[in-house]
């Protein structure tokens, strides 16, 4: 089955690479969000508050049939939380770093304008994280930590055996493509992004140097605005030119 998807995918990703205008270039963006907590006992012990977090990478479009595009993206992201613990006066801030791949159906609604809408998954590999843990009634140093996502981790790590370091995520956009100069665009878009996989689940994570327990039952829920600046690149016209070269030679 792992082989038949595989030729399924080379066959379709090889298939858009021969047909029309792709599109090419650097993406960042800019988002906020909360982290979300299912359960309802979970809600009430702990009150996140929004955290502001980055991503920059690489995006390329494909044209499929008029009027529907694929978008695919390699992105680094910083994500995170920010968690009041009101039982204990404690504050528990992250950040998180993960390598994304966002895959998204691009449906033009207002094509003269370059108006479109998007849905797809994200795809998500956790790759490391940091933060502190501060008391909100003292003004003492906070504690700092480091993700350990082994159990050896050491005293001064956030140890979580059982994290999912690979996560999904459902992204929602509108945006717009823009004539920037010639064979060149430039992409305003907002996302909304739904996670759908908890950090870690259902041990969370432990700092052993103050018996700090982490609820990790949770996930992203969170709102980006991002800017990208793409080349176009014609497939059709490079042919052309190809066998326009290749007729030259056999003169």
């Amino acid at each position: 089955m792992k082989r038949i998807a595989n030729i399924l995918f080379l066959s379709v990703f090889g298939s858009l690479l021969c047909q029309g205008q792709m599109l090419l270039g650097p993406k960042i963006g800019v988002h906020a969000g909360k982290v979300k907590y299912d359960r309802e006992s979970y809600q009430q012990q702990l009150d996140p508050d929004l955290k502001l977090g980055y991503n920059a990478g690489l995006g390329i479009t494909f044209p499929v049939t008029e009027p529907v595009s694929l978008h695919i993206e390699v992105l680094g992201a910083n994500k995170g939380k920010s968690i009041n613990i009101p039982l204990e006066s404690l504050k528990n801030t992250a950040n998180y770093y993960y390598m994304e791949m966002p895959i998204m159906m691009r449906y033009k609604i207002l094509p003269q304008e370059g108006i479109f809408v998007g849905i797809g998954p994200n795809l998500s590999y956790w790759l490391s994280g940091s933060g502190k843990i501060s008391n909100i009634e003292e003004t003492s140093e906070p504690i700092e930590y480091d993700i350990s996502f082994t159990a050896d981790g050491g005293a001064t790590s956030m140890v979580t055996p059982q994290s999912n370091r690979f996560q999904l995520g459902l992204l929602v956009s509108i945006g717009a493509l823009l004539k920037a100069g010639e064979d060149r665009m430039l992409l305003a878009e907002i996302r909304l992004e739904m996670g759908h996989s908890h950090f870690a689940e259902p041990s969370g994570g432990t700092l052993e140097s103050v018996e700090f327990f982490d609820n990790m039952e949770s996930k992203h829920q969170l709102i980006s605005f991002n800017l990208g600046y793409f080349w176009a690149i014609h497939k059709k016209s490079a042919k052309k030119r190809s066998h326009t070269f290749k007729a030259k030679q056999r003169k």
